[in-house]
């Protein structure tokens, strides 16, 4: 044996006696997950929320609102008086700007997910970036974590000079490491063992105090879970861009494509148009032009330029300064509720790493979005971007370990919106072999049903006066736009099929056990904050174009059938009363567990909410910026100033807020035509809820979230290594 050889020999024993003979206690040494969200790829980001969530959570019991609180800290804007846009802007801190936008548009470019590509995807490997380099992981089934790990406080005391720290895998044949530094210095590891098997995971530590003393800890063991959220807007944040459009403080918009010349829509005199009869807020003021908005804050501006509006110069940068999101086609955003619950499950345990992926998209039904390909928000004309994957397609490919796939068939009724002609198409669906996958998915987030009863066709009915007002707009979209809540009964009495297919499914095609499904149920948007329907101001937060009003009866119609539908859901879980006798999901139900518990934090919040202490100012501040031919300034606050992730009463987005948050424009049409500014109201994002009321779900959610992770699944220990 060769002196090396014999040295790493006597190295090994004298290791095995320290782990052996050294009694383990949890407070000797301490160790954490460096940078544990894996869909961040540096520490950066994850210190961001570190920091917040550390600050939000103070001392003493784990705050059961302690998201919410996490996003306040990481959104309320850098002013000293927050009580409007313009009052903000005014007592501005050092850290205005970046906080006005939103946390989410600084960790945009560093998430594991490739939004570049087409069709975009998780990739089958990341680089990720810890604090002693990079390493590039399979973004499914890590081979390894980074830990910090560090001698107790207590234990340090009157300790001077260097420790000397050994360290192997736990499984058999492991390398022996070893680093003498400083006591009082944290400890990397920078590559610990994962295997889905805790037994043969992590690595045994023990150190050396320089007065003789020896502490240790067998299990160094990382917990890695696999969450994957599935399903439509009220999961993928829709309304909520990772980086909200930036509006120019004083260019203008006009809405009319006759009117295409830099005089009139840049800077100079406005034209006169009759006032449009019953225009909303702006009503009272007969100079206002219906037509004229905000404008995106634009390169040809910053620069001191104005573009002819015409050119091709003018779209490509109106076009570039549209909003971000994580995935622009599902309008998918960091902001989603499931996004704050895998953070949170890696906040809150620190010997826990979180693998997630979302396949959320706004639009989504069980048929088009989970079993099949759907229309993209945004997006269709770019090369690849027709059609938005099927989600199921999508969670199966990143799973799989081959191109190896076996064939299901699945019953579906399917209907074309605003249609009550319902027909059953037969659905086949290619599964990895459960030989093939790489890991089991510990829990599934999932918000759907709600556009499989023709939730956009509701809204539209309850906020439009007839069908024929937007019908260029259902043109654009292939489908109709408004439809009564007598349609959205036909789909209602099908749903429970729907729901039985995507159970089967789940199973079937990932091993899901129904118990691990977290469904949320759909918050109720229409109560002002005195608990009552909304519509007695039928044009409040809707001002941005004089089409759309909340009609109170139509409200009622919807409501009543929304009441309908929440309950359907419930029986369809196998937890409500008075169901059915006939569904597909029978007695039981899916066996989701659907969650309700967070629906009574909405009943006062509802679209039309203003908070009961400044009520009318509140309520001003929901108008669409605008200013008078001639005026000064916008009223009532400068568009440039717009707090899109600031705390509100209300907590969903009016389309007004929509418009300036989203600000959604359909492609392949003028960006002048005077429907684009209800487009953009509309299919921005207009009725969902905001940043602020995805964080309160969020709080809900996660506490079901830890029942289910904090149990191991029986197969954990024999799944592929």
């Amino acid at each position: 044996m060769g002196r090396h050889s014999l040295a790493a020999a006597v190295l090994a024993v004298c290791i095995l006696a320290v782990f052996s003979n050294t009694p383990t206690q949890a407070q000797d040494l301490q160790w954490q997950v460096e940078n544990p969200f894996r869909f961040f790829k540096s520490t950066r980001s994850f210190a961001l929320h570190e920091a917040a969530y550390n600050a939000a959570r103070g001392k003493g019991d784990l705050p059961r609102d302690v998201v919410w609180r996490t996003e306040r800290r990481l959104n309320d804007p850098d002013c000293r008086d927050s009580s409007s846009p313009d009052r903000c802007a005014a007592t501005a801190g050092k850290r205005y700007q970046q906080s006005r936008i939103g946390w989410a548009a600084q960790t945009l470019g560093d998430v594991c997910y490739d939004r570049n590509s087409r069709p975009r995807r998780y990739p089958a490997q990341c680089e990720r970036t810890y604090s002693w380099g990079k390493a590039r992981e399979d973004y499914v089934l890590p081979e390894a974590h980074t830990v910090t790990i560090w001698i107790a406080p207590e234990k340090l005391a009157g300790v001077t000079g260097e420790c000397n720290w050994m360290w192997r895998p736990r499984r058999d044949g492991g390398k022996v490491e070893t680093r003498k530094q400083a006591c009082g210095s944290k400890l990397t590891i920078a590559r610990v063992p994962y295997a889905r098997d805790a037994a043969v995971s992590g690595v045994s530590v023990a150190v050396t105090l320089p007065n003789g003393t020896q502490l240790s800890e067998r299990d160094v063991v990382v917990e890695d879970i696999f969450v994957v959220a599935l399903g439509d807007s009220f999961a993928s944040g829709e309304s909520n861009p990772d980086k909200p459009v930036q509006f120019s403080p004083s260019r203008e918009m006009v809405y009319d494509p006759t009117l295409l010349n830099d005089e009139v829509a840049s800077h100079g005199p406005q034209p006169e148009i009759p006032h449009v009869r019953g225009f909303g807020l702006s009503s009272s003021d007969p100079q206002v032009n219906p037509k004229v908005l905000p404008r995106r804050l634009m390169e040809d501006e910053l620069a001191d330029r104005f573009l002819r509006l015409s050119s091709p110069e003018f779209r490509t940068y109106f076009d570039r300064a549209q909003a971000q999101w994580l995935s622009n086609d599902c309008h998918r955003s960091q902001y989603g509720y499931p996004v704050r619950v895998g953070l949170q499950l890696a906040l809150e345990n620190r010997h826990r790493s979180v693998t997630f992926a979302t396949f959320t998209c706004s639009g989504a039904e069980v048929a088009n979005g989970l079993f099949l390909e759907m229309d993209p928000r945004q997006g269709f004309s770019e090369p690849n971007g027709r059609k938005v994957r099927a989600q199921l397609d999508q969670l199966t490919d990143l799973l799989c370990r081959s191109n190896q796939r076996q064939q299901a068939a699945y019953t579906l009724p399917m209907y074309a919106a605003g249609s009550t002609s319902v027909s059953q198409q037969r659905v086949n669906m290619n599964w990895c072999p459960p030989s093939q996958r790489k890991r089991p998915i510990d829990v599934v987030l999932m918000s759907v049903g709600g556009n499989d009863v023709g939730f956009g066709g509701l809204v539209a009915y309850a906020m439009t006066e007839s069908a024929s007002d937007f019908a260029p707009i259902a043109a654009w979209i292939g489908s109709s736009i408004r439809f009564s809540p007598q349609v959205s009964r036909v789909y209602l009495d099908v749903l429970d099929e729907r729901m039985k297919a995507l159970k089967d499914a789940l199973h079937q095609g990932f091993g899901i056990e129904p118990s691990r499904v977290l469904q949320t149920t759909y918050e109720p948007i229409q109560y002002d904050e005195n608990g009552q329907l909304c519509g007695a101001q039928p044009t409040l937060g809707m001002d941005v174009h004089p089409g759309l009003n909340l009609h109170r009866g139509r409200l009622k119609e919807t409501a009543d059938f929304f009441d309908q539908f929440l309950g359907r859901l419930e029986c369809i879980a196998g937890k409500g009363r008075n169901c059915p006798g006939n569904l597909a999901t029978g007695a039981s139900g899916t066996g989701f567990r659907l969650i309700t518990d967070h629906v009574p934090e909405f009943l006062k919040r509802g679209v039309c909410a203003r908070d009961p202490k400044r009520a009318l100012a509140d309520g001003i501040n929901m108008r669409v910026p605008r200013r008078a031919p001639g005026g000064e300034a916008f009223r009532p606050y400068s568009p440039a100033a717009t707090l899109p992730y600031a705390r509100h009463w209300r907590l969903f987005r009016t389309p007004n807020d929509a418009f300036l948050t989203a600000h959604t424009h359909r492609e392949g049409v003028s960006a002048f035509d005077i429907l684009q500014p209800a487009y953009a109201g509309l299919y921005s994002g207009a009725i969902h809820p905001t940043a602020e009321a995805h964080a309160i779900v969020a709080d809900y959610v996660v506490r079901h979230a830890r029942g289910i992770v904090d149990k191991p699944q029986p197969s954990r220990a024999v799944a592929a290594q």
